[in-house]
């Protein structure tokens, strides 16, 4: 049994042996993923999950603890991509190669927008959002005089090598439904809820349709209608036979 009184501790002033830096004959990516930490910006502190991958450059390791470092020392700011390119840069000086995820959720009103944005090598941004929302059939409302309703989430793909306006995104997706969520709602404010959808019947075909008309750049949009007099659900997308 090791005796615990003879064990030697160690400062940050010590010379250690770096494992990380044997040579290896494979260059792989690797990094950290997972990692959770907030976010101080000007809406409120904002629950980030970072995955974060570098090249070995042919050595055995990566040194992880500096891509936490490096993530601590910019958690806050007006921009979430500011401090993405920040990170990028303090973690090339010395691991090339960089690739930075980060999803949160940003709060739009009273609900929240999935928010996904990955900061490239060559420092471009690939965002992907999702939003949820309401959409009635125009099928069953031209029969029926009333469209069967379900939630139905929206996603959408972007590439921009420059920043984006949340909130605008959130507007524009929002648009794209029959109605919007809202979470608290009287009486009166649910029955003008349903009428405003019943009066804006749409396929999830449309919603797709009418995403690529508020994001004419847009890289990939896919609806997802959750049924609600189904057991399975209905999706479209665009690019055609895309997934």
């Amino acid at each position: 049994m090791l005796d615990k009184s003879k064990q030697k501790k160690f400062s940050s002033t010590d010379t250690l042996p770096d494992i990380q830096n044997q040579s290896s004959s494979v260059d792989v990516s690797a990094g950290i993923s997972n990692f959770k930490t907030l976010y101080n910006s000007d809406v409120g502190p904002l629950f980030l999950n970072f995955t974060i991958s570098v090249s070995t450059q042919n050595t055995r390791g990566v040194h992880m603890s500096r891509l936490i470092k490096s993530t601590l020392n910019h958690t806050s700011g007006r921009y979430i991509e500011d401090s993405l390119v920040k990170i990028h840069d303090e973690i090339t000086r010395t691991q090339p190669n960089c690739i930075i995820n980060v999803k949160f959720q940003f709060p739009v009103q009273d609900q929240f927008l999935d928010t996904s944005i990955t900061l490239n090598p060559n420092k471009d941004f690939d965002y992907v959002f999702k939003l949820t929302g309401i959409t009635s059939c125009p099928c069953s409302k031209a029969i029926s005089g009333v469209g069967h309703m379900q939630r139905t989430i929206l996603t959408l793909k972007l590439h921009q090598t420059d920043m984006i306006n949340f909130e605008e995104v959130a507007l524009n997706l929002n648009e794209c439904f029959s109605a919007s969520l809202k979470e608290f709602l009287n009486r009166a404010d649910e029955a003008n809820k349903i009428i405003d959808a019943q009066n804006n019947s749409k396929f999830v075909e449309d919603v797709v349709r009418d995403c690529l008309k508020r994001f004419t750049n847009a890289k990939y949009i896919h609806a997802q209608s959750l049924e609600s007099i189904h057991s399975h659900d209905a999706i479209a997308t665009w690019p055609k036979n895309s997934v």
